[in-house]
């Protein structure tokens, strides 16, 4: 009887409208804003109503240094502490996005990884197997970013997104002409591993 009681509360647990594989509220509208660069915004909204997610709080950071309000020693302080941001797949995809704009590649994959991880199907992935591509070209692990451009195809689409990695990822030499990649692969190259503290 104890067992089918623990067995229900886990499955209402798992199926929840408010489960944290989805994220809040207060970061679906940060990772929105996020997502279309409005930094005002963001910093904006933080003062009318601070933020009580740490991945919204890191995104706050980055808007403000996107904005010249905080130097490079504050957002790197700021992300110092990554214990508990992950706290769910879209937190984790927020603070990949934040990671790579800061040209953090490795931090990037790690969190893009745990979005993925959260995720139990893959056809609710496409954003973190997109990102996990664009850093596996960018850390030279082909083989991998034509495994995750293979998945994406299959379950998402064919676009010119699919096609441009896999160019990519047949011919590197590519990435040294991308705007982007080659300065994430310059700065890869130049920095040491990052890890979650």
């Amino acid at each position: 009887m104890l067992w089918t009681f623990v067995c229900c509360l886990l499955l209402l647990g798992c199926y929840s409208p408010s489960s944290p594989l989805d994220g809040t509220d207060e970061e679906r509208a940060y990772d929105a804003l996020q997502l279309k660069g409005k930094w005002k915004q963001i910093v904006e909204r933080n003062a009318e109503h601070p933020t009580r997610s740490l991945a919204c709080h890191k995104v706050v950071r980055l808007a403000q240094y996107r904005l010249g309000q905080a130097g490079t020693d504050a957002v790197l302080e700021c992300l110092a502490d990554s214990h508990d941001v992950l706290s769910s797949e879209l937190a984790a995809m927020m603070m990949s996005d934040v990671y790579i704009q800061l040209g953090m590649v490795m931090m990037a994959q790690r969190a893009a990884f745990e979005a993925m991880v959260k995720h139990a199907d893959v056809a609710g992935c496409e954003r973190p197997l997109r990102r996990l591509t664009e850093t596996a070209l960018i850390t030279g692990q082909y083989e991998v970013a034509l495994k995750y451009i293979a998945i994406v195809e299959q379950h998402f689409s064919s676009d010119d997104w699919v096609q441009t990695m896999r160019s990519m990822a047949r011919h590197p030499e590519q990435i040294d002409r991308h705007a982007t990649f080659s300065k994430l692969r310059e700065n890869y190259e130049k920095t040491q591993d990052q890890f979650f503290l």
